[in-house]
C-alpha cells in the first residue's frame, strides 16, 4: 500500500544523486582554485564528464550513497551547533578565526575521515569477510569474528574487552598529551 513517506521510487533514482556531489563538487574546486582555466564553461564540462566517469563505477556509486545521508547529518549538526553559538553571543566576524581554530578542524576532518571508512567498510566489509574466510577459519575460545556477517563481525571485534580496554587507554593517553602540552 503506498503511503506519503514511502520513498522506495528513489531507490531507481540513486545515481543522480552521486552525480550531483560529484559535479558539484568538483565544479566548486575547479572554480575556487583555477587549476584548469578560469572558464566556467570548461569547468563544467570537465566536472559533468568526472561526474559521468564516477556513475559508471557501480561501487563508487554505493559509496556515494553510503556516505550522502550522514554528511547531510553532520552538515545539518554543524549548522545548528553554529546556530546555537552564535545565539550565545558568537559575531559572524568571529567565524573565520573559529573555522580555522585547531580544535575545530580536526574533529571535522576525523568525523569526514570516519564516514568515509565506515562508507567503504559498508560496500566491501562483507565480500572482503568472505574472501578471507574462504582459506580457513581459526576460531579462538570467546566471542568469534568468524562469521558470515560482517556487522556482526565489527561488533565482536569494537565490543571485545581487550579492544575496549586499549580504546580507554587510547582516549586517556590523547587527553593527558593534550591537556599537558596545551598553553
Amino acid at each position: 500500500m503506498a503511503t506519503i513517506l514511502d520513498v522506495g521510487i528513489l531507490n531507481y533514482f540513486d545515481f543522480i544523486f552521486p552525480w550531483i556531489l560529484v559535479f558539484a563538487l568538483v565544479f566548486g574546486l575547479l572554480q575556487k582554485t583555477k587549476f584548469i582555466t578560469d572558464s566556467i564553461h570548461i569547468n563544467a564540462a570537465v566536472s559533468a564528464v568526472l561526474a559521468f566517469m564516477v556513475i559508471l563505477s557501480d561501487a563508487a556509486v554505493k559509496i556515494i550513497n553510503v556516505m550522502i545521508p550522514w554528511l547531510a547529518v553532520t552538515v545539518i549538526f554543524l549548522t545548528l551547533l553554529l546556530l546555537i553559538f552564535q545565539l550565545l553571543g558568537l559575531q559572524e566576524k568571529d567565524l573565520p578565526k573559529l573555522v580555522a581554530d585547531k580544535a575545530v578542524y580536526w574533529p571535522v576532518l576525523v568525523i569526514g575521515i570516519i564516514i568515509i571508512i565506515a562508507s567503504f567498510g559498508t560496500v566491501f566489509g562483507q565480500s572482503l569477510t568472505e574472501a578471507s574466510l574462504e582459506g580457513g577459519i581459526a576460531i579462538e575460545e570467546g566471542q568469534s569474528t568468524a562469521t558470515g556477517d560482517f556487522r556482526t563481525n565489527i561488533y565482536a571485534i569494537l565490543f571485545n574487552t581487550k579492544v575496549l580496554g586499549i580504546m580507554v587507554l587510547f582516549t586517556v593517553a590523547i587527553f593527558a598529551v593534550f591537556l599537558l602540552s596545551g598553553t
